[in-house]
């Protein structure tokens, strides 16, 4: 239609809850393969038996640590609930591609119609605190979760938090 439209999306909701925001915690297996993120992955991480839990891998509050480095690298890891580590890369870009799934899938209802990625800009927001070499990292972790199709992508918008809350003001 060529109208803007905003989508608000409330998390937590299958679980009792509704809030605008979702946890920032992932959770993967033992094969390290992705399995939840948010709200469904504290649910999950909370039912595992603690002899199985502790060969899963639990991050929680996760986005500071690009914030609490002194140096962020591309090949620099994260270290999980139990002690394991995985790759700070992969728990970004999942974190990411499932933000990225949900949205789509939340247009789609929304608009009983498929957009594809490249019909879409995508924005992320970061805090202005974080130095330049974590919001490079940010950008590459979003061209892997598919968000963009380079590093210099039109499509990939890394905005500053607080200017994007400004903006969200004066649009109420």
């Amino acid at each position: 239609s060529g109208t803007d439209q905003i989508l608000q999306v409330y998390w937590g909701t299958e679980h009792g809850l509704k809030t605008l925001k979702t946890p920032t915690c992932i959770l993967f297996n033992q094969k390290q393969q992705f399995r939840k993120f948010g709200y469904d992955d504290v649910m999950k991480y909370k039912s595992l038996p603690p002899s199985e839990a502790d060969n899963w891998y639990f991050f929680q509050n996760f986005k500071m640590k690009l914030y609490n480095t002194t140096k962020v690298t591309s090949g620099m890891e994260l270290k999980a609930s139990n002690g394991k580590m995985l790759p700070a890369l992969m728990v970004f870009s999942e974190s990411l591609h499932y933000l990225r799934e949900h949205a789509l899938n939340t247009i789609q209802e929304a608009s009983f119609q498929t957009v594809c990625n490249q019909e879409i800009s995508w924005v992320v927001t970061i805090p202005a605190i974080w130095s330049a070499a974590a919001r490079q990292f940010v950008r590459l972790a979003a061209r892997e979760a598919g968000l963009a199709s380079d590093m210099i992508s039109e499509k990939l918008i890394i905005a500053l938090e607080r200017e994007v809350a400004s903006l969200w003001c004066k649009q109420l």
